[in-house]
């Protein structure tokens, strides 16, 4: 029997423990109300108390089925209630990833588009750089070599021109040659000017295969991106079909559960309605033998006097 003096155990709100990450979702530790202690029963019984009735029996058993309705019913809200809080913190957490993964990926195309801009224009600069400093070689170049072709041919033309008969002969060739040299020049010039437009063409055209191989890039990020997305997407979907199933299952559990608390009661009840009516039929039977024992005294003692 246990102690009247000692309080009863209270009921305390389910909360999870401890919440952790795993592979597969998220795992918890669940305590569940601790068993509540029955009402003291008084000690003091009188010995000449009469048995109890059969309303007072049905009265204690239906507050019995009403106290284990009310605390099946305070489990299920507690575990309602958990339910949600690890509902909560996983879309909390799946929120928080899909929003850092949308961070990373703007990050990666903005730093994409910046370094695609900084090398066109540096790659536009340093063809502007070299086709300025090969045309500035070309023209000093040709100066360096007009001028030695006339030194040469004033020294040639020095010894010559002392005669008067050739001089005419000797002019009629300067013209003819410096006539000769001009051509030149613009030939190797029309050649310079072609040669700077098919490299321009060709530069041309391997900038924009650069550029497209860059958007090539980019698209096949954006594509990994969307990918991830639609993983994480998925991932998303799994994970809810999963904790759908496992609260399925707890639920289920705490019907089985539930159900054969309900069985038990019940077993004990009728235990209890066994030893009450076998309790019952004892009383009664030392009811009867105390009426015939005093039956039997009271002849015994109305005997006496007529036998004298």
């Amino acid at each position: 029997m246990s102690n009247p003096t000692t309080p009863r155990t209270p009921l305390r709100t389910l909360h999870p423990e401890d919440v952790r990450k795993t592979p597969g979702g998220l795992s918890l530790d669940i305590v569940l109300t601790p068993a509540l202690r029955p009402a003291p029963r008084s000690v003091c019984k009188s010995s000449t108390s009469s048995p109890k009735t059969s309303a007072d029996i049905s009265e204690k058993l239906s507050n019995a089925a009403t106290r284990r309705e009310e605390v099946l019913q305070l489990r299920k809200e507690n575990i309602d209630q958990k339910l949600a809080m690890v509902q909560n913190k996983k879309d909390e957490i799946v929120n928080k990833k899909a929003t850092r993964t949308k961070e990373e990926l703007d990050a990666k195309l903005k730093d994409s588009e910046d370094n695609k801009n900084l090398i066109l224009k540096k790659t536009k600069d340093d063809v502007k750089a070299h086709l300025a400093m090969v045309e500035l070689k070309m023209k000093d170049l040709e100066l360096l070599t007009e001028a030695e072709k006339i030194a040469r041919k004033i020294a040639l033309d020095e010894d010559t021109m002392k005669a008067d008969e050739k001089r005419s002969e000797q002019l009629e060739k300067r013209i003819k040659d410096i006539q000769e040299h001009v051509d030149y020049v613009k030939s190797v010039s029309a050649t310079q000017e072609m040669k700077k437009k098919l490299y321009l063409a060709g530069l041309e055209k391997s900038m924009e295969e650069a550029g497209k191989r860059k958007e090539e890039a980019v698209a096949k990020v954006v594509e990994v991106a969307k990918e991830e997305e639609a993983k994480v997407e998925e991932a998303k979907l799994r994970r809810e079909k999963e904790e759908k199933a496992i609260q399925d299952k707890m639920k289920a559990a705490l019907r089985k559960k539930s159900g054969k608390v309900e069985e038990n009661q019940a077993n004990k009840d009728e235990m209890f309605k066994s030893k009450m009516k076998e309790r019952n039929r004892r009383a009664e039977l030392v009811r009867q033998n105390k009426l015939r024992l005093e039956q039997e005294g009271v002849e015994g003692t109305n005997l006496g006097p007529e036998s004298a």
